[in-house]
């Protein structure tokens, strides 16, 4: 396997090289009109603030709602990160909501009561077309699929519900989720909203130019891979994966049959603002809620921030880009200077990440298949994509060959590493315990030229092995690079120690600004 990863590392640098050059030059010039301004200030607000403020009465949510509805009718011409939207229900949910906190009649009491039984009232959200929300396209961007709608809400979209959050649209994936780039043949490309020759990434995003745009506070995404991080990166706005097991994935499409799927498939918040990702977790995470201990203070200045000596991987061909290595730089140095306890560590085993990732999905049986045929002829597949008459795309067939190739690793190899991953995910749990955070990045660049990600997909590996071992991890944007695109780190702890990946998000935001919107 190490030999095959070096020559498909290998091929995938050639690549890059060609793909950089033909893509910068036939990308065109960039946006020449400046992304619509952000002029209704309720758009800035919150989602925690927006809930209490609605609860108040100082918001009315259907005001609140028509906000965002007039937002995504102004961008979504222009990143095109909508499938199938529910405005006129919406706003009928929040004309209910305001009579509910109406009736209360300013009763303190009766408001507290309902802040506890529903502490997103009245809040708008947007979700990842993949998570089931009732009545909405679950084509998932696959052509035979396109008529097809979710019955019900799925789990995390209906604890949100539960707790007074309004839905307002499903938005785009790659076909079946299975892709770096938010694009089918059903519903085309998602633009990056900092610069629309750029990916938003993929799976979930839809959901990351939304939130860059300003057109939604926060949403439902889903990671296998670092399907929230990496849009969240690109797009630059916060994105949490949670712990293994604490979300449910019932109602995600697609699902794998086999009972592990969940430790390593997670759904999570995304948000413009750090001080939402708790109460949005929390929420989701339902009766799993406990073992997080959201509530809890976390003292920052007792934290250990630990950060990698070095970045690269061993089978790893795509470089660091230099504004990557600035803002971990600059995350680690804002610790320091703050007296914060920080040491560079190099995890065992780390530097093989691509190996034992790819090793820890290969082991899930009865994986989804993006085609109708349980034996599909690729070479035809592939020939019918390149005189545009097949109905997938060439990044899922891509995908299918890459989850496909089990046989690239022998028995002896797999255990080997297997026991490396295990080790790995011991010597990581035990040096964080409940007190300490890793910072790393996320992906090696700033948001790609569109189709630039097959020859970047070795730079996935630094979210994949997150996944693989069951640890949170919190996206942080950390300002532009001169391009003005977003850059970013993540922030990785123990398991279950999803609020320290948080506070720190927190910290940072504080720090370097967070979210800001594009110009």
């Amino acid at each position: 396997m190490e030999l095959l990863l070096k020559v498909v590392a290998l091929v995938m640098r050639l690549v890059n090289l060609v793909l950089g050059v033909f893509l910068t030059w036939i990308g065109g010039p960039p946006r020449s009109e400046p992304f619509p301004v952000i002029r209704d200030e309720v758009l800035r607000i919150p989602a925690t603030d927006l809930a209490e403020q609605i609860r108040k009465r100082q918001l009315r949510s259907v005001n609140v709602v028509r906000a965002y509805v007039l937002r995504i009718r102004e961008v979504n011409p222009l990143i095109n990160a909508v499938v199938e939207e529910r405005f006129e229900a919406a706003l009928a949910e929040a004309v209910a909501a305001d009579e509910r906190i109406a009736a209360c009649g300013g009763d303190s009491g009766a408001l507290e009561e309902l802040a506890k039984r529903q502490p997103l009232l009245g809040v708008p959200m947007t979700v990842k077309e993949s998570c089931s929300v009732q009545g909405l396209s679950l084509a998932g961007g696959v052509v035979r699929r396109q008529n097809i709608t979710a019955a019900d809400d799925g789990e995390a979209v209906h604890l949100l519900r539960e707790a007074g959050a309004i839905p307002l649209l499903v938005s785009n994936t790659p076909e079946y989720c299975m892709g770096f780039e938010a694009y089918n043949n059903v519903t085309g490309w998602t633009l990056n909203p900092y610069d629309p020759r750029r990916s938003a990434a993929g799976s979930s995003g839809g959901e990351g130019a939304l939130l860059g745009a300003g057109a939604s506070v926060c949403g439902v995404g889903s990671d296998l891979a670092g399907s929230i991080r990496i849009p969240a990166l690109f797009c630059g706005v916060f994105g949490h994966k949670p712990s293994a097991g604490l979300v449910s994935i019932k109602g995600h499409m697609p699902v794998c049959g086999d009972s592990h799927f969940d430790q390593y498939l997670v759904l999570g918040p995304m948000c413009r603002y750090a001080k939402d990702l708790p109460l949005l977790l929390e929420v989701m995470s339902g009766p799993n809620a406990s073992k997080l201990r959201l509530s809890e203070p976390v003292d920052v200045e007792k934290l250990k921030i630990y950060y990698p000596q070095k970045l690269d991987l061993n089978v790893n061909a795509v470089p660091i880009a230099p504004e990557i290595r600035e803002s971990l730089r600059s995350a680690v140095k804002y610790f320091q200077n703050k007296g914060i306890y920080s040491e560079t560590i190099n995890f065992q085993h780390f530097c093989d990440s691509m190996q034992l990732a790819s090793t820890e999905l290969q082991t899930l049986e009865d994986m989804p298949s993006v085609f109708s045929s349980a034996k599909p002829n690729l070479l035809w597949e592939l020939v019918k994509v390149m005189t545009r008459q097949s109905e997938h795309t060439f990044a899922a067939i891509f995908m299918y060959c890459i989850t496909a190739t089990k046989g690239a690793v022998n028995e002896a190899q797999r255990k080997k590493y297997l026991r490396m991953s295990a080790e790995l995910k011991k010597d990581m749990t035990d040096k964080l315990g409940t007190d300490g955070v890793f910072l790393m990045p996320s992906f090696p660049k700033p948001a790609l030229l569109h189709h630039e990600s097959f020859g970047h997909v070795t730079g996935f590996m630094y979210t994949m092995i997150i996944n693989a071992l069951g640890l949170p991890a919190t996206q942080v944007p950390l300002g532009f690079n001169r391009d003005g695109l977003p850059v970013g780190i993540q922030v990785v702890a123990g398991p279950n120690q999803d609020r320290l990946c948080m506070r720190v998000a927190q910290e940072l935001e504080k720090a370097f600004g967070g979210w800001q919107p594009p110009k």
